[in-house]
């Protein structure tokens, strides 16, 4: 999402993935070596729970760049060099920051348990964008300390090394593969915290990785509102979006699971897609994603218009043999998910046929407002505003804006766009069966739609009647009716699909042979095969529409 930035120090997605294996120098020198940088670590504890990483599965070396936020606080843990290190930030330009571009954070000075603040939105120095940090060290220099600042041009005796999270920068580069100076680590019991631990020899020297080791809260990440898929989940559960908690993302549900209907999805999530046995009336078969009648007896096995496949079902022809993809269903010859077509209120997303918020059910962290599905905070405190691109940050509403919407409050049903209130339907096209009302900004049952109005809880598929008409959208008793403009004439029967995807009855007969028009010419033909499908309504149960 544009929109979203992080209330501290932002982490890219990478920096949450957990790598597969231990990690290794160029050398093939697995990292980190020995027990020191575990037992810094496992000294650690919060609320009583003591830290529980291990370094060799759970470090990473990603991100390399950060985007700076509200206040950080940096705690050294650990100090297992022989020589005294610096710490600290630079802006990222795209290219290595020169030596008076690095800015010192921690002191050489600085031992175990100095607790520091790191404010860079505040800073002059900060440029606007990422940053990035670095270690300095004092190997080969004079003296064991490095002094701040460093010159571009004249010299720097007690500089000997400079490491940066950006590893391609590091004097030791000299592969594709460039030697690790920083492990980064997700703390397991503090809250939105992060463990920086730092190798200060050239090439890797001990790699023990605890010559500077910082704990640093108030870490949150970006990256949220992308897609995912949740995982060991199926069906509609296994929908997904990623979110912050804790200082890591994480992939949530958006869609719980619900009872199973004849609908081509895996509605109950249990990895079937419309299986049982009562999805259907009891005169039909859920089939392919829809409840289909059985084939008749006789020359007329189906009515017009359908025709008796393999499975002994009547079905479009021009459907018989199409499979397709879950969620999806064939209409016409055609497979249709049931959101083709569909573009949703302002602040809605189509999911199954119905325009839905996202953020229903969803619970941000403090500090933080939901906006299409996504925990976003672009603010943390008076004068900090963390938007870019010009637009300004509503501290309400946690929401970056454009400048002529700041400060504007819309009535229910209205967004501001261009510093004015404009309804949530502008542009909108809402599933079948359904249409926006202007108050609401919402998508709700049209009654008077072709098909006759559907519920707003059923599913719909655009140009669905097998004859004729628009699809049903119905509600939970999955009984839409069809489009009163049928295929054989207007006024003729039309079949919608509700819910569970019933073949549903039309508005009376008044068919017309095949060539025929609906005239008096054509009453006796007309008025036979009324009876003939009257008959098998009879037979198959009210409601077939057969």
């Amino acid at each position: 999402m544009r929109h979203l930035f992080a209330s501290a120090l932002a982490l890219s997605l990478m920096a949450v993935a957990a790598p597969a294996a231990a990690l290794s120098q160029p050398d093939g020198t697995v990292i980190p070596q020995g027990n020191a940088l575990r037992n810094f670590l496992r000294a650690q504890s919060y609320g009583g729970q003591p830290e529980s990483i291990d370094p060799l599965t759970d470090a990473a070396t990603t991100p390399e760049r950060f985007k700076p936020g509200c206040t950080l606080t940096f705690t050294v843990i650990g100090r297992g060099a022989g020589q005294n290190n610096s710490f600290g930030w630079y802006n990222v330009t795209g290219s290595k920051p020169k030596k008076s571009e690095l800015y010192e954070f921690l002191t050489c000075s600085d031992g175990v348990g100095t607790v520091r603040q790191l404010d860079i939105a505040s800073d002059p120095r900060w440029a606007g964008g990422e940053i990035g940090f670095f270690q300095a060290t004092t190997e080969g220099a004079a003296g064991n300390c490095v002094a701040f600042p460093l010159s571009d041009t004249g010299s720097n005796p007690t500089l000997g090394y400079v490491f940066y999270s950006e590893k391609a920068y590091n004097d030791d580069n000299t592969s594709p593969n460039p030697f690790i100076h920083l492990l980064i680590m997700d703390s397991k019991v503090f809250p939105s915290a992060f463990y920086f631990g730092w190798e200060d020899l050239f090439a890797g020297g001990d790699n023990d990785f605890e010559d500077l080791l910082t704990r640093v809260e108030g870490i949150t990440c970006t990256g949220g509102g992308a897609a995912c898929a949740v995982s060991g989940a199926h069906g509609r559960c296994a929908e997904g979006v990623t979110q912050c908690r804790n200082g890591a993302l994480v992939c949530e549900p958006q869609f719980p699971a619900q009872p199973e209907a004849c609908n081509g999805f895996d509605d109950d999530c249990d990895g079937e897609t419309d299986e049982g046995d009562d999805l259907c009336p009891s005169d039909k078969v859920c089939y392919q994603g829809r409840c289909q009648p059985p084939c008749g007896d006789g020359e007329f096995a189906c009515a017009p218009g359908l025709t008796c496949n393999q499975a002994g079902l009547c079905v479009d022809p021009a459907c018989d043999g199409v499979t397709c993809d879950d969620g999806k269903v064939c209409v016409r010859g055609v497979c249709k998910g049931a959101c083709d077509d569909v573009t949703c209120p302002h602040g809605l997303t189509c999911f199954n046929g119905n325009c839905v918020d996202r953020c229903q059910g969803v619970t941000c962290d403090a500090g933080y407002q939901c906006h299409d599905g996504v925990c976003q905070q672009c603010s943390c405190g008076a004068n900090t505003d963390l938007c870019t691109g010009g637009q300004v940050c509503q501290p309400t509403t946690q929401q970056c804006v454009e400048p002529a919407c700041s400060g504007v409050s819309c009535e229910a049903g209205k967004h501001c766009e261009a510093g004015s209130c404009v309804s949530n339907c502008r542009g909108a096209v809402c599933p079948v069966g359904q249409r926006c009302e202007e108050a609401t900004g919402t998508c709700e049952t049209d009654p008077n739609a072709p098909d006759g109005g559907a519920g707003t809880g059923g599913v719909g598929f655009p140009d669905g009647g097998i004859l004729g008409g628009s699809a049903g959208t119905s509600g939970s008793a999955g009984t839409g009716a069809a489009g009163s403009g049928g295929r054989a004439g207007s006024g003729g029967a039309g079949a919608g699909f509700g819910q569970n995807g019933d073949v549903t009855e039309g508005k009376g007969c008044g068919c017309a042979l095949p060539g025929q028009a609906s005239s008096a010419g054509a009453g006796l033909a007309a008025l036979a095969l009324g009876g003939l499908l009257l008959a098998r309504r009879r037979r198959y149960g009210a409601g077939s529409g057969l």
